[in-house]
């Protein structure tokens, strides 16, 4: 078999409500936007492998029978099925058999978002793999990438492209002044904000079930005290409520806040921001907030470039547009082609724009502008 690069992601993931792929266009919307560099840096071709829909085949793409695997795997073929396999210790014989073969002849695999039990298994394969995510901080003038991989030979090639804290305080600084011009619905006093999130989000996964705030009730009220207001922001695409309510907490003590989380972070009554998973509690540091995840963070980010380590994940701002960095990171482990000194540069909202994905910062700097700008009309 020719050796090849795969694109791949979590093939397992079913949409929430109905059994169809859920990242089916994701893992083509990178391979799209990868595949030149990818090729460019290798001379291989670079194909994905997707969850076979019946559909016609996509281009350059492989099919994988998703409803096949979790059969063979023993899981229901939905959301608690997902759920289970995400991150199991171990998988059926025949279910680890056919995620071998969708993955053979890989010089080596690029992932969107792989789930874990894919990384496990092709570690036990020999296959290297890289691990690309949309990164927790999302403050900045674009959306950009976390990276992680097993490779150690890889780790060092990334290192050279790990952007530090550095990096990210001037961002968070202009979010900060801007946000100081927005005054929220109502005075914040309270000291502490709790974060909702998704119903569904693989960042929420732990021995087999998704969590929420009433799963882990102790740890919520020894972050919050004893006394006191506190503040919650529910996720816009999961308002009830994320269970707050039921997580021992006095309902009295609870108030619902619909600002945006960034107003809300810019002020300064606010001190501890906690949530489960939430990528607002990682960005919260470099709005002088305390961040307490109650859960596991979704991404362990190394502050230099000196701690980046096997085990945590490289910021990459843009780098990763330029077939020098695809070499920097496979020369250890494929011929590469020559290093050209291209630095593709992308305008600003890039990847928030290709992916439709704002997470607050189009309010901040597209919507509430003309918002203000319509009620001080209103008002003369």
């Amino acid at each position: 078999m020719t050796p090849r690069i795969l694109i791949t992601g979590d093939l397992l993931r079913p949409q929430d409500e109905a059994f169809r792929p859920a990242q089916r266009d994701n893992i083509r919307w990178f391979h799209r936007l990868v595949r030149r560099p990818l090729a460019a840096a290798t001379g291989l071709p670079v194909e994905t492998v997707l969850w076979d829909h019946g559909g016609p085949p996509d281009f350059e793409s492989t099919g994988f029978d998703t409803p096949g695997f979790y059969a063979a795997a023993g899981a229901t073929p939905d959301i608690e099925g997902w759920v289970s396999l995400f991150d199991a210790p171990d998988l059926a014989v025949e279910a680890a058999a056919m995620l071998a073969r969708a993955y053979a002849g890989a010089a080596v695999v690029v992932g969107f978002e792989l789930a874990e039990i894919q990384k496990r298994l092709l570690t036990q394969l020999g296959i290297p793999w890289i691990d690309v995510n949309i990164h927790p901080y999302r403050f900045g003038p674009d959306l950009l990438f976390a990276i992680a991989t097993a490779e150690p030979e890889v780790m060092a090639g990334l290192r050279r492209h790990h952007a530090e804290d550095l990096v990210f305080e001037p961002w968070a600084d202009l979010m900060a002044a801007t946000v100081s011009r927005i005054p929220p619905h109502r005075p914040i006093t309270e000291p502490c904000l709790v974060v909702g999130q998704t119903r569904v989000d693989r960042a929420l996964i732990r021995d087999g079930r998704l969590l929420d705030l009433s799963h882990l009730g102790p740890a919520l009220r020894q972050a919050v005290g004893e006394e006191g207001r506190v503040l919650f922001k529910a996720h816009p695409y999961n308002p009830d409520g994320f269970g707050i309510h039921h997580a021992g907490l006095k309902l009295s003590r609870i108030r619902e806040v619909a600002d945006n989380s960034y107003v809300l972070l810019g002020q300064d009554a606010v001190r501890r921001v906690i949530g489960v998973s939430s990528s607002l509690v990682a960005e919260a540091r470099f709005f002088g907030k305390e961040g307490v995840f109650l859960g596991t963070p979704p991404f362990h980010i190394a502050p230099t470039r000196q701690a980046l380590r096997i085990g945590l994940h490289a910021s990459v701002v843009d780098a990763w547009a330029s077939a020098d960095f695809w070499r920097d990171l496979l020369a250890p482990l494929l011929p590469v082609t020559a290093h050209d000194g291209h630095r593709p540069v992308l305008p600003p909202n890039a990847l928030r724009a290709s992916l439709r994905q704002f997470w607050g910062w189009d309010e901040i700097f597209l919507q509430l502008p003309w918002d203000i700008a319509a009620a001080r009309a209103a008002a003369r």
